[in-house]
């Protein structure tokens, strides 16, 4: 490879994350927060790429480029062919992990509900922390709202999930609702669920005590433009 077409790809890459960052495919992979950071390490990308090809002089000796630069070319392409979406039940199947109690002995409340509804609409993490307090007190009687995907459980049912992450996509970790009642749908459908505090149940496998809501509804929305939970 030589200098001339190294530079060519240093503007194809930098263009692609540019056109990435300015539009919201960004949001598949990290939180919404990088986004200057994405659009400044784009641009300057492109600064490099564009200043490095009109340096380049006709005739003159070019010593090849090493090899392993044609690796600039697997992210170009991944970004020019594939437009991945926010991880989804995959993910939340594989990345689940208890959930622990707030290291309080007061209960967390939840707030009055919102306005102009009977319901408090909550994050799934949020619900998921308050049922593992010894006090439930908070959440029983209520009406809770929910909004996330659906991602089946093991021996039968769906839980309701949401991905979060403290950077970016590769260090996701899910958040998941049992839903304890008759739920049709398919998995990473996006629902709003309004329901009940339910007590939680016991994991499928490993027993651990799972967050659990009892549906009084479930309706389809459209999936949000940022999948993930704060």
């Amino acid at each position: 490879m030589n200098r001339l077409t190294q530079h060519l790809l240093l503007v194809l890459l930098g263009g692609v994350t540019l056109r990435v960052a300015l539009g919201q495919g960004y949001l598949a992979y990290v939180q919404a927060g990088f986004r200057p950071l994405l659009v400044a390490a784009g641009a300057a990308v492109l600064a490099v790429g564009v200043l490095g090809v009109l340096r380049g002089r006709p005739g003159t000796t070019e010593h090849p480029g090493p090899r392993v630069a044609w690796l600039l070319v697997a992210p170009v392409a991944v970004l020019l062919v594939v437009a991945p979406g926010p991880l989804g039940a995959f993910t939340a199947q594989r990345q689940a992990a208890p959930v622990s109690a707030p290291a309080t002995e007061v209960p967390l409340g939840i707030g009055a509900d919102d306005p102009g509804a009977d319901h408090r609409t909550m994050t799934l993490s949020g619900y998921a922390i308050r049922t593992q307090q010894t006090d439930t007190s908070p959440l029983e009687g209520r009406t809770i709202r929910l909004v996330g995907f659906l991602s089946p459980r093991e021996g039968g049912g769906w839980y309701l999930a949401r991905i979060r992450i403290a950077c970016c996509a590769a260090d996701a970790t899910a958040v998941q609702v049992v839903l304890d009642g008759d739920v049709h749908g398919t998995a990473d459908q996006w629902v709003e669920v309004v329901g009940r505090y339910a007590p939680s149940s016991p994991h499928p496998g490993l027993g651990y005590p799972e967050p659990t809501l009892t549906p009084d509804t479930v309706t389809p929305v459209p999936a949000p433009a940022d999948g993930y939970e704060d």
